[in-house]
């Protein structure tokens, strides 16, 4: 899977999508472990995506923090939020494919409903079309 970023297209972040106090249930995180880390020893993540949901809707939050480099001299900073509702279907996925769309990346296959092998197949990718040179994959689960 490959992804491309479009510093032209128009962002959308939701913040109702975010309800960290009572629907959060997963993130999904980058780090680039070839980086200097921002201050001291800690490692910070360059492409996070939180999850939340209800019985009946999911919301993905992504957020894409890359400090400043060669290809982007400034650093890269966008994020983007979606939602899904409806039975029948893997819904974070479809949520997430979402967020990646209002964050400016396009995905060279489709991922909404498609399970979570394909959710982390897209940060990956995303990671990789930023330029991460060693990506380390995290997940949490509350």
């Amino acid at each position: 899977m490959k992804a491309t970023y479009n510093a032209e297209a128009k962002t959308k972040f939701t913040t109702s999508h975010r309800k960290e106090n009572k629907c959060f249930f997963s993130s999904m995180q980058i780090i680039d472990l070839a980086a200097k880390p921002y201050s001291d020893s800690r490692a910070n993540a360059v492409v996070e995506a939180r999850f939340y949901g209800t019985g009946c809707m999911n919301f993905s939050a992504l957020w894409v923090h890359l400090p400043a480099s060669k290809k982007y001299p400034d650093g890269l900073h966008t994020s983007g939020t979606g939602s899904a509702g409806g039975y029948g279907y893997h819904r974070p996925s479809a949520a997430l494919a979402e967020a990646i769309r209002n964050a400016g990346f396009t995905l060279s296959e489709c991922i909404s409903g498609r399970g979570e092998s394909s959710m982390r197949e897209a940060l990956l990718a995303i990671a990789a079309a930023i330029g991460v040179r060693r990506p380390a994959l995290v997940e949490s689960f509350q």
